[in-house]
Parts: C-alpha cells; structure tokens; sequence
C-alpha cells in the first residue's frame, strides 16, 4: 500500500472516513495522536493499531491522507518526534485548517450531514514564497457537495460580495460607505503626512485616534492622543507598523479620527441577521499582592487557551512589547510594580483580542437601533458575514455622537471571540447557524451504486414512477464508474485515482446529482463508499445476503433509502 489508505466517507469498518497507516504500534506516535486529539474532536474521532497497521477515525481525512508519510518516519525513528510534530500541527494543521474560526463551521457542516473537500489543493499543502501563488489557497474547502455547495475560508466564503472584501480591508473605504449609508460615524480624514497635523488640529474634538487605514489586529494604532506633540508621534508609529512589511499603495494611508467615548464591541452578522455581539476587554492583570506585573503577565500566558501553539486556542497571549510599556508608564507603572490584591492593570488601550484581550457575550442587550444599522451595512455591501466593531458607552441605547459610533468592518472576522467568549453565554452554537444558511440550497442528491447493473442507473432514476421520478430530466448527473468520470453519461476523464475522480465531482457546482459506482463490496473495502451521508444506496441483489450488508443496515441515520435491483 502507498503512505494511507483512505477509506472515504461511510464504510465498512467505520461510520467514520479511516485512514489507515502501515506502521507497528510506537509511543511516540501515541504521544502526537494524543495531543492532536485533545485539540478537537474533528481531528480524530478514534485511533488504535492492530496487526502492523494504525486507524484513524476521522471527519476530516484529507489531514491524515497528508500526514501519514511523516507518521509512518516517526514509527521508524526517521524523524525525531519534535519534527514529526512541527510538521503536522505547525505546517499541516494549521496551514489546511488554520484556527477556531474554521474548526467549529466545519464540525457543524459534518454534524449536519455536509461533506467537506479540499477545494483547489488534492494533496499536500502549497509551500510557496512566490509572488502570485496564495498559500491561502491550502485553507479553502467545500461544504457540501455538488449544486449550492459554497466554499469557505475562515468564516468568509464564496457568498460574500467581492464589493464587499474591497470595502472592508480598507477603513478607508468603510468609512465612506458608512457615511454614504447616512450612518453615525466620528469625524475622520486621511493624512497625507505628519505636517498636516498641524493644518487640521483645531478642526478636531479631543481625545483622536491615529491609525492605519489597511492593517489589522490593532497594529500601529494609538488611542487617547490629547496633544499635537503625541498626534506626530503616533503618525510616526503608525508609519513605523505600515513600513514593517512590504505593503500595497491601499495598505500605506493613515488617518485621524475622532476617538468616540465607550467600550468595544463586535457584533457578527450572518445573511443579514445580527447573531452575536460580544463585548472586547483590553488585557489586563489582577494583582495578588505579591507577584510584579511582569509576573502575572506570564501567569496569565500560562492559560491553556492562550497557547497559540494549539490550533484550538481561542485567546492570544499579552506579549510585552513597547506600546504595553509605554502604557505602563503613563499609569506610573512599571513591569517590576506589584499591584495590591484583586487590584485590576489595564497593560492594553486597544480591546485587541490579537493584543491578549479577552471577551464577554452581549448579544441579548444590543439596541434595535444598533442591531438595524449594522444588518444594514452588511445588506449594503453584500456581505454574507460581516464582523463590525462598534464603539459605544451603552450598547442598549441607539448610536448617537455622545454614545458612540460604527469603527470598522470585516467579512473575515476571527469568529471564535464571538462564539467562545470567555464571559456570559457560550455562542458555539451559531456555526450550526451560519452553515444551515450558506448551504441552504445545497440539495444534490448523493446515491451509491454497490455492484453490477444491467440498467444504467440514470435512465432507471429518470423512468416515472407511482410519484414522481428520482431524477428530474434537466438534472445534470455527475459519476464515478470503472475508473472514469462523467457528466450526463459523457466522458470527461479517464484513469483518474478514484478518490480524485470522487473529490472533484464533490467540488463542482454543477451537479444535481452525484453518483459514485463500486464493482462489489471488495471495491468498498478499499475505499469506503464515498459519502458521509447517501440519500439513496442501490445494492445488487446478488450482495445484499452478505455480512458487509449487515454492517451497512445499521447506518441507519445515515443512509435514507437502500434499494436492491
């Protein structure tokens, strides 16, 4: 056998898709399945070895199909546990599944009943500094399969406006949509260089904010600035965050605001709907009365979800840097200070969940009046999510100069701070809510073929029955059959791997209906049959006497309709 076998979808081992490794049993193997199973339970649902060979039971098979080379060096001491687990959690995981805002969309697709495929990358993961060649494109996948399948990235996907990704990546052009919309937003304008400062000063109500106008997670903004002197010190560290990396002409504006009074909040809205608005807290330390600030910084790292090496982390940790200390020594404080038991230390301005944040669920409190105008910008722009931070000293009342005002958007927000905040209630459920959603006209039929037919299973779905036929006659019918790939009973290619020629029909957005054939229950033993879940299962009369048909029957909530012909 090559590295893995895949047994995709259903199968007879397993309700579950199984990879299965050639390799003896290894405690260093143990030791990385163990810890990758306790990031979440869509990396392994169960793993054991038996007879010279390891079974993983899992949602997402692409990950293992991937990873067993290097499982396969670790069991042979070719590689050095460290490696082995660089590789798989550092590059593989978290290249191909990237973090807790794509963890829980797809474990909800797989709960309710959706595939899950790669989209543009088969195998392996794309390694590349070259201009031109998006790595991102490792972390784009399919859910649900065929017609009304959409792709997702993060939270973003294939239902959000280009129009929309254009706009919010700039605060720039946000800003000009709010005010285009007549929505309450604090007077602003973009600097075109530290000595305009002192041409529009006097035009601003103190405090302002200085700011990037294309960079993220609260780099190079400075908050509370009450003097022209902190205003070109802050341009200048505003320029010192935008000169950190090469950037394009969009990313390199910076802009004054007026700072509007108020905490920050971050409500996500879903086609159209607020769904979650979930307050951020900027880090702080509490004080036990005996440790130093930069002590309880680091008792406060210690947290197992600050643990950025963990791909299920929903926190960042507070790393001490110059803005933290800056901070610090305005409130006459420094990292050797102890402060007095339960005594709260902001060590943040920014509520940056990137800049060690933290968050509390404020869903039920949000204002009509908040909740219309944010639905609206989402409408506006065409943005199926869209993540808008609003700062404001009372989210329950409307939005006005004195309480507060819209500061940005963004359609790909890090959704886990609104579905595990660390306060009030837990909001996991909502990635159930954004799937049902995006894949709400995803309806292609997923049938299996088990042996051999002598009708050809599209014309026999076709024919009318006592209701109504199987397939309509404009249905366009995708299969997988003795090695080729059709379209409409067309050729399309041939000498495909099976697992490609199934993947791929998973991943077109033309199909109705998806048909995967096996020759007999032997072909299934080495692939599975395909799917998750079937709508329907034809199985030749002549297999249906046998135990692999025992074990099918109790799939029961996942099989529809079984029919022998």
């Amino acid at each position: 056998m090559k590295e893995a076998q895949v047994l995709q979808g259903l199968n007879l081992i397993s309700p579950y898709s199984t990879v299965i490794v050639k390799t003896e049993e290894n405690d260093d193997v143990k030791k990385l399945l163990d810890l990758i199973n306790g990031y979440h339970p869509i990396f392994i649902e169960k793993y054991y070895f038996t007879q010279g060979f390891l079974y993983i039971e899992t949602k997402i098979p692409f990950l293992w199909r991937e990873a067993a080379e290097y499982i396969q060096k670790l069991a042979k001491n070719d590689m050095t546990y460290e490696k082995c687990k660089e590789y798989v959690v550092e590059v593989l995981i978290k290249q191909r599944v990237a973090s807790m805002s794509t963890i829980p969309i797809m474990n909800a697709a797989y709960k309710l009943g959706y595939e899950i495929t790669p989209t543009i990358i088969d195998e392996e993961i794309l390694q590349t500094e070259k201009p031109g060649y998006a790595k991102t494109y490792n972390r784009h996948h399919t859910v649900g399969c065929g017609k009304g399948s959409e792709i997702i990235y993060s939270i973003s996907s294939s239902q959000d406006s280009k129009i929309a990704k254009e706009i919010q990546k700039d605060k720039w052009s946000t800003n000009l949509m709010i005010s285009r919309l007549g929505l309450p937003i604090p007077k602003w304008e973009t600097l075109d260089s530290k000595s305009q400062i002192d041409e529009v000063w006097s035009e601003y109500n103190k405090p302002v904010v200085i700011k990037p106008t294309g960079l993220t997670g609260g780099n190079g903004v400075v908050v509370g600035i009450n003097t022209i002197e902190d205003a070109k010190e802050a341009y200048e560290f505003a320029q010192k965050a935008i000169n950190q990396k090469l950037r394009q002409d969009w990313q390199k504006k910076i802009m004054i605001q007026e700072q509007v009074a108020g905490e920050d909040y971050r409500l996500l809205v879903i086609d159209g709907k607020l769904e979650v608005a979930t307050k951020r807290i900027p880090a702080f330390i509490t004080g036990d009365g005996k440790s130093s600030i930069e002590e309880l910084i680091n008792q406060t790292n210690s947290d197992p979800q600050r643990d950025i090496t963990s791909p299920s982390h929903t926190l960042k940790p507070i790393n001490i840097d110059e803005p933290l200390l800056n901070y610090l020594e305005e409130q006459k404080l420094s990292l050797e200070s102890i402060p007095k038991k339960d005594e709260k230390v902001l060590v943040r301005k920014v509520a940056s969940m990137s800049q060690g944040g933290i968050t509390e669920d404020f869903t039920d409190s949000v204002s009509p009046e908040i909740k219309y105008i944010v639905e609206s910008i989402a409408q506006s722009i065409h943005a199926f999510v869209l993540g808008i931070d609003v700062l404001c000293k009372d989210i329950t009342k409307p939005l006005t100069t004195e309480n507060g005002a819209i500061l940005e958007v963004n359609t790909m927000p890090e959704a886990y701070l609104n579905l595990f905040p660390v306060l009030g209630e837990d909001r996991s459920y909502v990635a159930d809510i954004f799937v049902k959603k995006l894949l709400k006209d995803n309806e292609t039929k997923k049938i299996v073929v088990v042996g051999t037919m002598l009708e050809d299973i599209p014309t026999l779905l076709r024919k009318s029955t006592l209701l109504k036929p199987y397939i309509g006659k404009d249905d366009v019918v995708g299969e997988y059959k003795e090695g080729e790939m059709r379209i409409n009973g067309l050729n399309i290619n041939k000498d495909l791997e099976k697992w490609k020629a199934i993947e791929g029909l998973k991943v077109n957005a033309s199909l109705d209906v998806i048909i995967i054939h096996h020759r007999d229950w032997e072909d299934v033993k080495k692939t599975g049959l395909g799917f998750n879940n079937i709508d329907m299962l034809i199985v030749n009369k002549e297999l249906a006497e046998s135990d692999e048909m025992r074990t099918i029957k109790k799939y029961k909530k996942q099989i529809n309709k079984i029919k022998l012909i």
